[in-house]
């Protein structure tokens, strides 16, 4: 694990350094001094949660910087249609729209990677009616797995995980490569946790065929037009 935290600060040295950006600089956006962005950077001090959050909102690939992978996320015209939709019928188009993109992504990704199967099954369990709780309590319903073995795989303790999945505390970015690591979850998942169907539609979108996109498009302006008659 160590070596790919190691991994992990490589990473962010070089995208630190690809945005021209000095220490200097970066910790004064971070709101931290020089000297804790450099203990950070040389490994003395693991990256906190908070730390993360605002690497990301400030335009940072998080999911590249934690699992070095790079995963296309642009934004959908799928996502700017359902901003259309009112709010008592956001549940029903969203579970209708949920359905075309697991037949897009059956038609487009036969072989669907991990981290996009993951994707598809929290929509799923957001859509069913059970309601968004956290992303961690979402993968480790869909691992089917009881806390106490969630908790031994992250290597935390059993109440760590539990304060961790009701989001009373967050995890640094050695757990968020642990989660990833078991669960396959793109860590800009857990940071937004509220807003993970926005998030996932989007990253699904960009693996389905623009002819199949098309018709989830026209299927799903039928059926906004439909809800306005």
């Amino acid at each position: 694990m160590r070596k790919r935290y190691e991994d992990f600060l490589r990473r962010l040295n070089q995208y630190r350094l690809y945005l021209n950006m000095t220490q200097d600089e970066l910790s004064n956006a971070l709101g931290i001094t020089q000297s804790q962005f450099s203990k950070i950077e040389l490994g003395k001090t693991v990256m906190p949660y908070r730390t993360l959050e605002l690497l990301e909102g400030m335009g940072w690939d998080i999911d590249y910087l934690v699992t070095g992978k790079n995963f296309d996320r642009n934004a959908s015209k799928l996502n700017e249609m359902l901003k259309q939709v009112e709010e008592e019928d956001k549940r029903e188009v969203l579970n209708v729209v949920t359905w075309l993109l697991k037949q897009g992504m059956n038609k487009c990704c036969p072989n669907m990677s991990p981290e996009y199967k993951c994707e598809m099954e929290i929509l799923q369990m957001r859509v069913s009616g059970e309601g968004p709780r956290s992303v961690l309590y979402e993968v480790r319903k869909i691992s089917d797995v009881a806390q106490a073995i969630m908790a031994e795989k992250l290597g935390v303790n059993i109440k760590k995980y539990r304060k961790l999945e009701k989001k009373e505390v967050y995890p640094d970015v050695e757990l968020l490569f642990h989660i990833y690591e078991v669960t396959r979850c793109k860590p800009s998942l857990i940071l937004h946790n509220d807003c993970v169907e926005s998030i996932i539609i989007d990253d699904l979108w960009n693996q389905i065929t623009e002819p199949v996109q098309n018709k989830i498009l026209t299927l799903t302006e039928q059926i906004l037009w439909f809800l306005k008659m």
